[in-house]
């Protein structure tokens, strides 16, 4: 009786095993697709093979795609929720994404050249490749050093009717200037859409240079074939302009989504002639932190000579994983860079291979989280992946994109996830106490001037209503937080800073400048100006100590520095002085030593500091605290940090703080406030004591006397 219930148990426990092994997700299985998030009709070139390309939407909206897969001939990964099917049957349609040839075999006809006729302003000739050929570009070689110029292309297969094929080009042979390795601009090709022509007729523009040599060189690209010409992609990115150090334009980009396979950026600029280096970097985890990190630098060069351009304007980065990148240009002593657009350039993409039924129109359907690779589907098609590119296809197109509605599911609400609250925290301990709105998801707060003042960026805590820590990831930003200060107030000299018996001492103009608060970090003073021309020895004393504290106190408290502008017509760059790590007051001197000169006007004063902000998700409807202002704190370490990618998946919601509650003082000035109040208080109250004695006598001269 005993063994029959022992088997049963012993069964559902197999059972239930074996069911429990049948669901657990495997270790290495692709996450299944959502439900798709957008629907797009495509209409084929017509009955059979077909060509479509993967364009922008497509590639913002669907699962990440492996660009390093080209270089591996490796099928792609990426946009394996992608599915097509035919509208008018229902019937799903097999689909290859196709990468194309990571080094393509290209093929050139040398023409014979015969000089055209040459207009009053115009000259050119006349390129034979002998017979009718498909051809999507020529390269004309042999151009003379120091060349640029406006160029007409025009093609024809008879030389009767011709085509406009470029209506106005540029080409250009300019070398590297002396000293320089990597300077020279070459633009020697044109491209056009593929065509059949046996004639390409070039005709240069002359209105700015003389006519060019007969004995030039030209050749033809043969289109490839299969119906698809490798062209790429390019991407037109918000731009914002940001704080930044002197002599440097920051700009802020974002990107149209994350984990895009962007290889380069190119600058259209305003200026004539460029000649600056630049920078990319995006935010990404360092070791505790995160920090910028470069993704590519160049030197930005334009050359104008009138309505031609020679540029190279571009500059090539590693690619971003995140949303989010800064553009640093380095302006030297020019005014700042006119940019007026920033496109992202992408890497070469795959193309999709279908066969249509008919001309009938096609529903696709994509859409993932971009923070998963979903498997892509096997289909029988996958047998001509080595022969498909010698396919004949045609070239279908896409329609609109149209969202669909998706059913949340926990994978795209991760915040209820990471906002787990974790250790708890005395919030009395704290000096300082700010609230935080109310709301939920990725949020940012930027540590303002009051924050960097009272903390000391590790004692920095965000807690709920219970004193629990939320987690947050801590970013270091490039661009300076800008205080804009009061203008400096002329004020009298100081015996204990600058002694009136020094014999310059009479010569220095004296302004006081106001902080917001006393222990600002790693701060740089800048100071401008209305004058054009001048120099000026300037001295910015950063603490105001009696003159017995120290030996030499204009050596110990002084930064000393040269303003100088020579130039009539232009305005003077700010002077920037910076202050050290810790400024020991909330307000400083600046001493400018005028000489024989009428007092130099200072008409502003900006204060620079470090940017900082954290990263963490808010609970819908919690009630958040940011702390700071404990000496004994050191930098917290969160399990967050082990998502931070996906802290970058989205933008996050910048909120600002309210004001500081709390202890006005640090904790240690708390502290010795305290100590002396209690002495002062204690010595009051024995001297009031002490007097009552003094008044009233001793007790036993009071009995004597009255006896």
């Amino acid at each position: 009786m005993i063994a029959r219930p022992a088997a049963a148990i012993a069964l559902l426990v197999v059972c239930g095993s074996s069911l429990i092994a049948q669901n657990a997700p495997s270790a290495n299985a692709s996450p299944a697709p959502r439900a798709p998030a957008f629907e797009r009709t495509v209409r084929p070139g017509g009955a059979g093979p077909n060509h479509l390309t993967v364009d922008l939407p497509l590639l913002v909206g669907g699962s990440p795609l492996d660009a390093d897969a080209a270089s591996t001939a490796r099928a792609p990964s990426g946009l394996g929720e992608l599915r097509l099917h035919h509208v008018a049957s229902g019937r799903e349609l097999p689909y290859l994404l196709v990468w194309p040839p990571s080094t393509p075999v290209e093929s050139w006809e040398r023409a014979q050249v015969v000089p055209v006729t040459p207009g009053k302003d115009t000259s050119g000739f006349e390129a034979d490749l002998g017979r009718v050929l498909t051809v999507d570009r020529v390269n004309i070689s042999r151009l003379p050093e120091r060349f640029l110029k406006r160029v007409r292309l025009e093609g024809s297969g008879d030389r009767i009717r011709w085509t406009m094929l470029v209506a106005e080009g540029t080409l250009f042979n300019l070398p590297a200037g002396e000293g320089q390795s990597d300077g020279a601009l070459r633009q020697t090709q044109l491209a056009f859409a593929p065509g059949a022509y046996r004639y390409l007729r070039v005709i240069w523009d002359d209105h700015l240079g003389g006519k060019l040599p007969t004995d030039l060189a030209a050749s033809a690209r043969i289109a490839p074939r299969g119906g698809i010409v490798a062209d790429t992609l390019r991407a037109e990115l918000v731009v914002e302009k940001r704080p930044a150090a002197r002599q440097v334009s920051r700009y802020h980009l974002r990107l149209p989504a994350t984990r895009l396979p962007i290889v380069a950026l190119e600058l259209e600029v305003g200026d004539p002639l460029v000649m600056r280096p630049a920078r990319v970097t995006e935010p990404r985890l360092g070791a505790d932190r995160l920090a910028p990190t470069q993704l590519g630098t160049a030197t930005l060069r334009r050359i104008t000579e009138g309505n031609a351009v020679a540029a190279s304007l571009r500059i090539a980065i590693q690619h971003p994983a995140g949303a989010e990148l800064d553009l640093m240009v380095d302006d030297g002593d020019n005014a700042p860079l006119d940019v007026r657009a920033v496109r992202a350039v992408l890497a070469p993409l795959p193309y999709i291979y279908f066969s249509a039924p008919d001309t009938g129109a096609i529903a696709a359907t994509y859409g993932g989280d971009r923070r998963s690779s979903f498997r892509p589907p096997r289909y029988d098609l996958e047998v001509l992946r080595d022969s498909v590119g010698r396919i004949p296809a045609l070239t279908a197109t896409w329609g609109p994109v149209r969202a669909l509605a998706v059913a949340p599911t926990d994978s795209a609400v991760p915040s209820a996830l990471y906002a787990a609250p974790g250790a708890a925290l005395d919030v009395k301990s704290f000096a300082f106490a700010r609230a935080i709105p109310k709301g939920s998801g990725l949020t940012a707060i930027r540590l303002d001037p009051a924050a960097l003042a009272h903390s000391r960026i590790d004692d920095v805590r965000v807690v709920d209503e219970a004193g629990r820590q939320v987690p947050y990831v801590l970013e270091t930003l490039e661009e300076p937080t800008v205080v804009t200060l009061a203008a400096p107030s002329a004020t009298k000299p100081h015996d204990n800073i600058d002694d009136r018996r020094v014999p310059d001492a009479a010569r220095r103009s004296w302004y006081r400048v106001t902080l917001p608060y006393a222990g600002l970090p790693d701060a740089t003073l800048r100071l401008g100006t209305s004058a054009r021309v001048f120099s000026r020895d300037v001295a910015v004393v950063t603490q105001d100590l009696p003159r017995e504290a120290e030996a030499e106190p204009w050596a110990a408290r002084t930064l000393s520095t040269a303003w100088s502008h020579d130039d009539p017509e232009s305005s003077a760059s700010p002077l920037e002085v910076s202050l050290g790590s810790r400024l020991p007051s909330d307000s400083l001197f600046v001493l400018i030593n005028d000489g024989d000169n009428q007092k130099l006007p200072v008409t502003g004063a900006t204060l620079l500091l470090p940017s900082y902000r954290i990263r963490f998700f808010r609970a819908p409807g919690a009630s958040l605290t940011l702390l700071y202002g404990r000496r004994d704190l050191g930098a917290p370490n969160y399990d967050l940090a082990l998502v931070t990618p996906r802290l970058l998946d989205a933008q996050a919601q910048e909120v600002t703080v309210g004001p500081e509650s709390g202890s006005t003082q640090a904790p240690g000035r708390t502290a010795r406030f305290v100590f002396w109040g209690v002495l002062a208080v204690a010595v009051a109250v024995l001297l009031l004591l002490i007097g009552r004695l003094v008044r009233n006598g001793p007790p036993s001269d009071a009995a004597g006397a009255s006896s």
